[in-house]
């Protein structure tokens, strides 16, 4: 899952989305020899794997918050994120509103009308599979992914959690990350990256629907007429459509 290089308006802009993925998540924690906490905590993915290898379609409110450390700055940010297999994806901001992900299962497109209304960013779905679906991310073979260690039990709006730290063992665009994984309903409620940048993003989950009605509307984007679609180095920026 290699770091996609684009220009700088969209580097910063980036910082309002979830990257890798994005995507999500266990834990009980007392004095354990290392190894069974590993085992327990690899468990508690593949538990939470198992679940969501049912569901077929999801959505959720999230919050999402980003340390920029190198700036010393604290970004916050909300929205409704939606899922639907293979690779249909929506994660659309209410805050700042109009801000958006969208995978129509072919093209990845990013727009943050709040920064530059005037610029789309478009990348292939195959590029990065996980970038932005966070739940692909991490609930697809975690065990082939990461090493795992418990992190213990947090709250998270009232339901208790079990925290798994994850390292990526193949090339990732974070260095790690944490996620709290409902201890009843193995129900992802958050998750937090520590990014190559340095940045910390932690995403929170409310309201989560596995049985929800989509309009498919919601994984199509057109892009406003006269803004620049931009993708990967060496791809040409196109204008938008009418």
């Amino acid at each position: 899952m290699s770091q996609l290089m684009f220009p700088r308006t969209f580097r910063a802009a980036a910082t309002l989305v979830f990257p890798a993925a994005a995507a999500t998540l266990l834990l009980l924690a007392k004095a354990r020899p290392a190894v069974a906490q590993e085992d327990g905590a690899l468990g508690a993915m593949e538990d939470a794997a198992r679940h969501y290898r049912e569901v077929r379609a999801m959505c959720a409110d999230f919050e999402q918050v980003i340390e920029v450390r190198l700036l010393g700055r604290t970004i916050e940010s909300a929205g409704r994120i939606c899922q639907q297999r293979p690779n249909l994806f929506s994660m659309r901001f209410t805050e700042p509103q109009g801000d958006l992900v969208v995978s129509d299962g072919r093209f990845f497109w990013a727009y943050y009308p709040s920064m530059d209304d005037e610029q789309v960013m478009r990348y292939p779905v195959a590029d990065s599979p996980g970038r932005h679906d966070f739940f692909r991310e991490f609930l697809e073979d975690p065990a082939a992914k990461y090493a795992a260690s418990d992190s213990g039990t947090e709250s998270v709006a009232g339901h208790e959690c079990r925290v798994v730290s994850l390292t990526p063992t193949a090339a990732a665009s974070y260095r790690r990350a944490r996620l709290w994984v409902d201890a009843r309903s193995h129900l992802v409620r958050r998750l937090e990256l520590h990014e190559e940048s340095g940045n910390i993003r932690t995403v929170t989950l409310h309201n989560e629907d596995l049985a929800p009605v989509i309009d498919p509307a919601l994984f199509t984007f057109q892009p406003p007429a006269g803004a620049r679609v931009l993708g990967p180095p060496g791809s040409p920026a196109t204008p938008g459509n009418p």
